[in-house]
């Protein structure tokens, strides 16, 4: 059995909206590597540093299977500047019966970059396992979280990639911002984490356009 991982295709419109939409929505099809994809459209507020206001996403069964020029080459059109990120997945967490995404649920996902030393990694490692990810779960509308190692990445590289990312889904109605998610991000153990950060986290948020299962 492969390891499976994360595909991000990040897409950024040229030209006529209408035409890139129809694009994005007609253009990625099932492939045999992938479980699940999905569409995403950004909701959070457009910066320099978020030029990538669409996104392609597969859940993949086996990483060393997918063949980031190759796709980047059938991919790519006038339409759109893209950008392929190919991860492995390091953890998977869900409520039971809310694997599949809602059809306007959102989307939170934070690029993370821990310094690079072993004991700041495992430490890193050790609290999302440990204390993150069940704070995570206790948020109202939390349905489920996978956390990320980044392989490679080709094409425009327009939006920083930290080595690290986690992806949660949440309903629409959620408890973002509320109390329970204020427990996640103010325990010591988070505080020692940020401050062991090398880098911001670089946080998108994103809507469920539309989603199809392989």
């Amino acid at each position: 059995m492969g390891q499976p991982g994360y595909l991000r295709v990040q897409l950024s419109p040229r030209g006529s909206l209408d035409d890139f939409d129809h694009w994005r929505l007609e253009s990625f099809k099932q492939t045999p590597w992938a479980t699940q994809q999905k569409y995403f459209t950004a909701i959070d507020d457009p910066d320099p540093t978020k030029p990538y206001r669409s996104e392609v996403v597969y859940d993949i069964n086996n990483v060393d299977a997918v063949d980031l020029d190759k796709l980047l080459q059938e991919w790519s059109s006038p339409r759109a500047t893209m950008t392929l990120l190919l991860y492995k997945r390091l953890d998977f967490a869900a409520h039971r019966g809310k694997e599949i995404p809602p059809d306007d649920g959102i989307v939170v996902v934070n690029s993370l970059t821990p310094e690079n030393n072993t004991e700041v990694l495992e430490d890193y490692h050790a609290w999302y396992r440990t204390e993150h990810i069940q704070k995570l779960m206790q948020i109202p509308g939390w349905r489920t979280g996978s956390r990320y190692q980044l392989l490679d990445q080709r094409g425009e590289c327009a939006e920083y990639a930290g080595p690290f990312m986690a992806v949660h889904q949440y309903d629409r109605e959620n408890g973002l911002g509320g109390s329970e998610w204020t427990k996640s991000v103010v325990s010591e153990w988070t505080k020692k984490i940020d401050m062991r950060m090398a880098k911001r986290p670089h946080r998108r948020v994103f809507k469920i356009d539309r989603y199809a299962i392989f």
